[in-house]
This record gives structure tokens, C-alpha cells and sequence, in this order.
């Protein structure tokens, strides 16, 4: 092609034909220039096209992440609201007239909701990468809702340790027989534990225990739905993502 151009041009330089030699020259110029044009629009499309493919890719890991903690936070926030219902008839019962203290042993040995869930961990290593990669856009404000969730979990996660740790040093040093533990020593023994246990140590066993484990249950189940709230409005704007 470039053979082809050069005989024409040396043919009009020959012929003397210089005005027409410029014109074609300028016509050649701007036939370049919409061709480098043209080739860098392709370029342009073609990384627009990466990018967009990688962002698809992080958008769909992120929302099968939402998804999985989603159920997750949904089992434990049905956890505490039971939990709470249980709080709930022990206060109840415990301003009733009929209440004393066979009643709180009862409530102490066979309802109280002592087990917790000991560690909480959110699946956000996608997210985490993410905010720290600037190659891939979304849009300011939910960047801005990716750092903030990051934030809340990792509070929440704090909060829920300091709460586990102290409550788990009060479950330990009461050392009761629980109906349900793994080792089972026979009902008398457990009752012969239980009969022989000094009852205001036991009525202050049961006020402390249950006092961090609602105060547990309200700040947990407040983190939780406040979380999944986030995390569900999050999830829909990105599913609306172009």
C-alpha cells in the first residue's frame, strides 16, 4: 500500500503538479490521523471492556459473599431473638409473687440459654481487596458503602469478643452440671451438685450470668440486624450495577 502511495505522489511531483500533490498529501495526513484515531478508540473499547469484566467478576463474588453472611446473620439473629424471649419470662417470672428461689434454680438449671457462639467472622477478603485496588470503578458512594461495612464488622467483631471472653471467664468459674453437657454423670449426681450448692451464691451466679449474657444478646442482635440491613441495601445496588 505504501508502494502504491509513493509511485502516486512521485508521478504528481514529475507532472509538476504540485498543488494537487499537497491536496492528496493533506488527504493522506487525515487519513492517518482517523486511523490512529480509530486504532486508539478500539484500544480504549477493548480496556473498557477488561475493566468492566473484572468488575462483573468482583461484583459477583462480593454479592455471593453478602449472600453466605446473610444466612449466616440470619441463623444467629434467630438465635438471639429466642434467646431474648427467654430473658424476657425469666424477668416475669422473677417479679411474680409466686417466684423464689426453687423457681430461679429451675430457670437456671434447665432454661437458661448459656451457650454462645464463641468467634464471628464475616467472608470479606473479596471486599477487602477491592477497596484497596483503585484500577476498578464503582461509583463514590458505594465505595464509600464498602469501607463503611468494613468498619461495622470489625467493630462488631470486637464488641462480640469482649462480650464472649468475659462471659465465658463467668460460665467457667461457676463450673454448674448442665442437662446437656457432653459427659453425662447421671441425674442424681447432677442433682446431688445442685442440692449441695450454696443458694445465695447461686441466686448471684444466675443474676451475674444472665446479665452479661442479655446484655450480649441486645448489643449482638443490634449489630446483626444493623448488618444485615446494610449489607442487603448494599447487595441490591450492586446488583443494579450496569
Amino acid at each position: 500500500m505504501n508502494t502504491f502511495f509513493n509511485k502516486i505522489r512521485h508521478k504528481m511531483l514529475q507532472e509538476g503538479k504540485t498543488g494537487k500533490y499537497l491536496k492528496y498529501a493533506a488527504g493522506e495526513i487525515i487519513l492517518v490521523v482517523i486511523g490512529i484515531l480509530i486504532a486508539l478508540q478500539v484500544n480504549n473499547w477493548n480496556e473498557n471492556r477488561k475493566q468492566q469484566k473484572v468488575k462483573r467478576s468482583y461484583t459477583s463474588s462480593i454479592i455471593n459473599d453478602f449472600k453466605k453472611d446473610s444466612a449466616a446473620l440470619q441463623s444467629l439473629i434467630t438465635q438471639l431473638e429466642r434467646d431474648s424471649l427467654v430473658f424476657n419470662s425469666f424477668t416475669q417470672r422473677l417479679l411474680s409473687s409466686k417466684s423464689n428461689t426453687d423457681t430461679i434454680v429451675k430457670m437456671f438449671r434447665y432454661e437458661f440459654p448459656r451457650y454462645i457462639r464463641p468467634d464471628y467472622s464475616f467472608n470479606n477478603t473479596t471486599l477487602v481487596n477491592l477497596i484497596g485496588n483503585n484500577t476498578v470503578s464503582y461509583p463514590d458512594d458505594i465505595r464509600e458503602s464498602f469501607a463503611a461495612l468494613i468498619k461495622i464488622q470489625k467493630d462488631f467483631e470486637r464488641t462480640n469478643n469482649i462480650f464472649i471472653d468475659k462471659y465465658m471467664d463467668l460460665l467457667n468459674a461457676n463450673a454448674y452440671p448442665f442437662e446437656d453437657y457432653f459427659l453425662d454423670s447421671g441425674k442424681s449426681v447432677r442433682d446431688s451438685i445442685w442440692d449441695h450448692k450454696d443458694k445465695l451464691q447461686l441466686l448471684a451466679d444466675f443474676e451475674r450470668l444472665s446479665d452479661w449474657k442479655l446484655a450480649y444478646t441486645q448489643v449482638t442482635l443490634n449489630y446483626a440486624k444493623g448488618i444485615q440491613r446494610f449489607t442487603l441495601r448494599l447487595r441490591k445496588n450492586l446488583e443494579e450495577l450496569p
